[in-house]
């Protein structure tokens, strides 16, 4: 069966119909693609939360203040990020979804070197802006990439072990990170000549962009997958660009529910993940470096948690295939505000922990399922584009959170007001993401029924 267009179903917009059979050459090539994703992702994460385990150290050599650690981790990562992410989504979809994951990492590798040699808060801004950018493809090309890679019936197995290894990667990344911290903080001394009188922060920037050069040639060994879409790029491009207008208007309702309720969540899972290295530190007097190795497990074991807990829910509720993972997702949301508004009681960093883990749980079981959802609400030829807006979102959900809790928590006095100005930012948004996912199902089960002709009519 080959690839055709549909117009006779939902509207004017063609639906792009595939054969779940279509596969690059090998499966084990396919693993080989997703385990580089992994990796590739992991190096990604080490460096976003870098830029979270230096704060400290940036506001003492360089005297910035939370605002300005909030423009840099907001605006310089987040909006340029959310600028970047649909033309790299375009640009994936015309030129090769490998090719520009490749051209990604060498931007941001780049840009990692240079930062450890800025000295000003101009020269930082416009190397995170460089990080940004060559970051914004990763959420269009790799969820875009895995249906190329992967038939439809090894298609959710893939996307579970690519979010839970990613979202694992992030705690990773932040553990890492901070051992790089400790090792350098407790190592300095014995760097000879030049490097002696560098600060810290500078040597560990410098540390994590020498393996740059290595991902970059491993993304160009990766297989390319079955290109999905209609004829050459440019008419791929061509189509695209005329039916991905009508396909959002027509269901806005559901992209609505869904991106919106990613976004809040987004917003909130943020406000901890970037400000508790410099919230901790100053409620309970313990150096960034233990907050990165305690944070990081925390996360660590939140995402085993909440990864497993997810396919065990669908297990057990077996009752649609197609709008159960959306249905538990819901259940997951509603649950995340609980945890979130007990963190100003914490009296210690290990309680901290505690209440991120838990509300981490949750919010991965329930992010854990985006993936599929997604993949299934974009018709195949609309797919990098509709998936750059996760890119977007989030981007725009950093921008919003770490200047939010910057402004917040210089209006709070004393140590713990950082603490408070998180729980300020993050439980509102929990309960709008609840809000949202609540009412999702039912649009997104009418967007099923108009670009997957064959599903099931019993769909509400």
């Amino acid at each position: 069966m080959g690839v055709g267009a549909d117009r006779s179903v939902s509207g004017d917009f063609p639906i792009v119909a595939t054969d779940a059979r279509q596969a690059p050459n090998g499966t084990r090539w396919a693993w080989y693609g997703l385990a580089v994703l992994l990796m590739t992702t992991l190096f990604a994460f080490v460096v976003r939360q870098m830029l979270s385990l230096i704060a400290p150290s940036l506001q003492t050599s360089l005297g910035f203040t939370d605002l300005q650690l909030g423009m840099l981790q907001g605006l310089g990562m987040a909006v340029f990020a959310s600028v970047a992410s649909y033309p790299m989504g375009w640009l994936a979809d015309r030129f090769g979804r490998r090719l520009l994951l490749a051209l990604g990492v060498a931007c941001w590798s780049l840009a990692t070197a240079l930062f450890a040699f800025q000295d000003s808060f101009g020269g930082l801004f416009a190397a995170t802006i460089g990080i940004a950018i060559g970051e914004a493809g990763l959420a269009p090309i790799v969820f875009a990439l895995i249906p190329d890679l992967f038939p439809e019936k090894q298609r959710n197995t893939a996307n579970f072990i690519f979010y839970g290894g990613s979202l694992l990667g992030a705690g990773l990344g932040m553990a890492l990170g901070g051992a790089i911290l400790q090792w350098l903080a407790g190592s300095h001394g014995m760097f000879a000549g030049w490097l002696a009188g560098i600060d810290s922060w500078r040597l560990a920037m410098m540390l994590i962009a020498l393996p740059g050069p290595i991902f970059f040639l491993l993304v160009l060994t990766m297989p390319l997958g079955h290109r999905v879409g209609v004829g050459t790029p440019a008419e791929a491009d061509e189509a695209g660009s005329r039916d991905f207008i009508p396909y959002a208007t027509a269901h806005w309702r559901t992209l609505v529910c869904i991106f919106g309720s990613i976004f809040a969540m987004a917003v909130a899972m943020t406000s901890g993940l970037m400000w508790f290295p410099l919230a901790l530190p100053r409620a309970f007097g313990i150096d960034p470096a233990t907050v990165g190795v305690g944070l990081g497990t925390a996360i660590m074991i939140a995402t085993v948690v909440g990864v497993l807990l997810a396919p065990l829910i669908l297990r057990l509720r077996r009752r649609d295939a197609d709008l159960d993972p959306i249905s538990a997702a819901a259940i997951f949301v509603a649950l995340t505000p609980l945890p979130a508004a007990l963190l100003p009681l914490a009296t210690s960093a290990p309680q901290a922990y505690a209440i991120a883990g838990v509300q981490g749980a949750l919010g991965i079981a329930a992010s854990s399922l985006m993936p599929g959802v997604l993949q299934n609400l974009a018709p195949p030829h609309l797919r990098s584009r509709v998936l750059a807006l996760l890119g977007i979102v989030n981007a725009l959900a950093l921008a919003v959170s770490p200047l939010a809790i910057g402004w917040i928590s210089g209006l709070i006095e004393g140590s713990r007001g950082m603490l408070y100005a998180i729980t300020v930012v993050s439980l509102p948004s929990l309960v709008v993401s609840a809000v949202l996912m609540a009412f999702a199902p039912k649009p997104y089960a009418a967007t099923l029924r108009a670009i997957r002709p064959g599903l099931s009519k019993e769909l509400p």
